[in-house]
């Protein structure tokens, strides 16, 4: 398989208010004196998945061909409509797979805003996630052991019940909730993997959908092992992210052309370089082209990559690895930490993938002829589509630590009679579906998309411009939410030119051009006029702009400059950063402070440089989100001050 399929939840969100004031549901028992809400024939009790929520479970038979296999307690969090009146009932479903989706209950309602209004929110774990019996394999959650061999522990360590995670019997047990809770139909969202769960759901319990959300859809069916849409997705998105970005777009060479050249010289000699990682510390990383090829792949999920990867791959092509050094580092050199399998199990992704998706093996055959069956796999596609993940080999594209296509070598084979593999639904419910795709999803592609739509009778495809892996999530006003909302509102996937528009006109990335290793060499954007003030002042704006990237790339609240320097960070939504002689450029240490409104895209500055060309001090606001803004800057030093603008970074 592919790497994992994220889930959307990796962004930090606020509750939204108007999740405060959560009531019952109509129709329930209010809270009483033993502080239980009855909804349908189950009694919950107060939790703190989200202010309001009320948790409970059902027992559901682990196999129900097999009593002797016993139960699992199914958890789910119920968040009951805010005004106390109820028109129905919001089922989201998390990706991975292995994240909870009562873990990403904040950013499932910040997507749904003010719908959680007149709806409630019904949040089910699967099997193996969050409040569902969570698979806790401390080799795979902590990275402590080879990947395979890993995995094939996990599995060792489930005993019989290591099939016993598969989507299909996770889909039944939301379904057995929704009966307990007396629910009748839902509005489902997916995201990434959760999209996954969807359709199957939607084959085996149709009867329950009112409408159906797929976002970043990957198909349960028809796709192949290979995997073969991602190659084209990176190539047309490298090349259209530089396009629409003016100061990438005026550098020299295009972005393939640039990557193979740089391959080129990869293969020929590794270059080893040290560059700062997320975890806030220095590493020395060697970039040959299966490193390459995770940063590039890995731009799916972050626009600080897409942002700086042509940027990079300039500079390395000119002798400075530093910049794609990082890229790589970051990448590898998380500072995540030890992983809470009750927020994502490593162990359950490996559990559904090895049970429901397409392999190059048969896991019906013993580990050995799973084994020889692999290696022919590749010999025979490197043989006959050898271009398959150009510009990278197909070996640089397995080695990359992006896939793990032997994921599943080590499991167990399935006991007799088991069903396992792609999961087939012949006919899919005629309710309104949006399957929504970001433009530059290189991990569920819109090709993908394209798939799933064709397999349901009332399905709408949405390509949304410039976005990344999952678009619905993307804050509480951006076109995503927008789609999701307007379909549940309306029960219709039909859409007016403005929701039309917002899918067509999402900003684009601004990419960076190049990565000037002294101040004198930065490239001047459109509107700054030439002079020494101005390279200062673009100089220190592309350094604030450098640590607005480290924030989504970074699990750490402080960290190191490119080529020197530290800095510190706080805060979610309103975003701010202290600089220490922060280094974008080798000559000119930055400090100061940068306060970034994630909500508006508003950015500000105040920063101090050492007297260079006659300035001192580069105050300055623009916004980071706002396709064509412009910087507002002020230079100063101790003989003069230049008000300047230009296009913002």
């Amino acid at each position: 398989m592919p790497g994992a399929l994220i889930a959307s939840a990796l962004v930090p969100v606020l509750v939204s208010p108007l999740l405060a004031g959560a009531l019952a549901v109509p129709g329930s028992a209010p809270r009483g004196q033993d502080d239980t809400l009855t909804v349908g024939s189950l009694d919950l009790r107060p939790c703190d998945v989200l202010p309001g929520a009320w948790c409970g479970h059902l027992d559901r038979p682990w196999d129900p061909e097999r009593a002797s296999a016993g139960t699992v307690r199914v958890g789910f969090a119920f968040l009951p409509a805010s005004s106390g009146d109820s028109v129905g009932t919001l089922v989201p479903h998390e990706g991975g797979p292995g994240y909870s989706t009562t873990g990403s209950g904040e950013w499932f309602a910040e997507m749904y805003g003010d719908l959680l209004l007149d709806r409630d929110m019904l949040l089910v774990d699967q099997r193996g996630t969050g409040r569902t019996a969570a698979i806790s394999c401390p080799e795979l959650d902590d990275g402590t052991a080879p990947y395979v061999r890993a995995v094939g522990r996990c599995a060792r360590s489930l005993a019989d019940r290591a099939w016993l995670y598969g989507t299909a019997s996770s889909a039944d047990d939301l379904a057995a909730v929704l009966d307990a809770l007396a629910i009748d139909r839902v509005d489902m969202y997916g995201d990434s993997y959760g999209t996954f769960f969807a359709q199957v759901f939607a084959g085996r319990h149709p009867q329950r959908l009112r409408t159906l959300v797929l976002d970043g859809a990957y198909p349960t069916y028809g796709e192949s092992a290979w995997y073969p849409t991602q190659g084209p997705a990176v190539r047309a998105s490298l090349a259209a992210v530089c396009a629409r970005s003016v100061m990438c777009a005026d550098g020299a060479g295009l972005p393939v052309p640039l990557l193979e050249d740089l391959l080129d010289r990869l293969r020929e000699r590794p270059v080893r370089v040290r560059a700062p990682g997320a975890d806030g510390r220095m590493h020395r990383v060697t970039l040959d082209p299966a490193s390459v090829a995770a940063v590039a792949y890995n731009a799916t999920y972050l626009p600080a990559t897409y942002r700086e990867f042509t940027g990079a791959v300039r500079a390395a092509l000119a002798g400075d690895a530093k910049p794609l050094g990082r890229l790589w580092a970051e990448f590898w050199y998380t500072g995540a930490g030890s992983i809470n399998p009750r927020e994502y199990s490593a162990g359950a992704e490996a559990a559904v993938s090895c049970h429901d998706y397409p392999q190059l093996f048969d896991l019906a055959d013993p580990r050995t002829e799973r084994e020889v069956q692999y290696r022919d796999a590749f010999r025979r596609k490197e043989r006959t589509d050898p271009g398959l993940y150009a510009p990278f080999t197909i070996t640089e594209y397995r080695t990359s630590g992006w896939t793990s296509f032997g994921m599943c070598l080590r499991w167990p084979q399935p006991p007799p009679g088991t069903a396992y593999g792609p999961i087939r639904s012949a006919t899919y419910p005629d309710v309104p579906t949006l399957v929504l795709s970001g433009e530059f999803d290189t991990i569920t592609t819109p090709a993908e998309g394209d798939m799933v739509t064709a397999r349901f009778p009332d399905a709408r495809h949405v390509v949304v411009a410039n976005g990344l892996h999952v678009v619905g999530g993307t804050g509480p006003d951006g076109c995503g939410a927008r789609l999701v909302r307007h379909v549940v509102r309306t029960g219709d996937n039909e859409m007016g030119p403005d929701l039309a528009a917002c899918a067509a006109d999402a900003p684009p990335i601004r990419a960076v051009g190049d990565y000037p290793r002294e101040w004198r060499d930065t490239a001047l954007p459109p509107g700054a006029e030439a002079g020494n003030p101005a390279l200062v002042a673009v100089t220190a704006v592309n350094t604030a702009a450098d640590l607005l990237d480290r924030w989504w790339q970074s699990y750490t609240d402080e960290g190191l400059g490119l080529r020197g320097g530290t800095w510190k960070v706080r805060g979610e939504r309103r975003v701010r950063f202290t600089l220490e002689g922060v280094r974008l450029a080798a000559d000119l240490p930055v400090s100061g402070s940068i306060t970034w409104d994630r909500a508006t895209g508003a950015v500000t500055c105040e920063l101090r440089v050492p007297t260079t060309a006659g300035i001192r001090r580069v105050d300055g606001q623009w916004n980071a989100e706002s396709a064509g803004a412009e910087a507002s800057v002020r230079a100063r030093g101790p003989d003069a001050s230049y008000a300047l603008r230009f296009l913002a970074p």
